[in-house]
């Protein structure tokens, strides 16, 4: 089964503490909740100016193709607190890169760590990918130590353009790769 029909398998994943979903148009108003503010998207993109650029940033990113790309729903309030994507998947590789954004009301509880556990483990079982991987602006501690946390492995830091403002960032590559057991 190609990675495709995996990610149509698991359009939805529980963790303990969150459902990692389909995004839809009613995650608007959570959605620009945190996505309009600089602060919260400072490393990720830039911040929405209304909730109509929300509510299109959902239909042409998130809906119009959807595969491998999720909203995390807090079970505890039915609320979508950010998102978790495959960025970038290479089919014939079996390589995936990781791209998140969580509103920042809930940072610090461990939630986003959860979630790339969660996804970083079905994809190297139940995907057979033979690495992951996360790319964070060397500024950004907290997604650095959401990497280290689940697992990844600083692989490189390297400069590179930021894909929104074109600007030279100190980039750093973490990756969590398939480990073979032999018995």
């Amino acid at each position: 089964m190609n990675i495709y029909e995996k990610l149509a398998t698991f359009n939805i994943i529980e963790t303990p503490r969150m459902i990692l979903r389909p995004i839809s148009m009613r995650d608007a108003k959570d959605m620009f909740d945190y996505a309009s503010k600089p602060e919260n998207v400072v490393y990720v993109f830039p911040a929405h100016h209304n909730l109509a650029e929300t509510r299109l940033i959902i239909a042409t990113l998130f809906m119009k193709e959807p595969l491998g790309k999720w909203a995390i729903e807090l079970k505890s309030e039915s609320v979508m607190i950010g998102t978790i994507n495959f960025v970038k998947i290479d089919e014939k590789a079996r390589t995936v890169e990781i791209g998140y954004t969580l509103n920042k009301r809930y940072w610090g509880q461990g939630l986003m760590t959860e979630a790339v556990r969660t996804l970083a483990e079905i994809g190297l079982t139940e995907f057979s990918l033979r690495h992951l991987d996360i790319v964070v602006d060397s500024e950004n501690i907290a997604s650095c130590k959401v990497a280290e946390k689940s697992g990844f492995i600083l692989q490189e830091s390297y400069k590179g353009l930021e894909p929104y403002t074109k600007i030279v960032r100190n980039f750093k590559r973490f990756r969590k790769v398939h480990q073979v057991k032999y018995e």
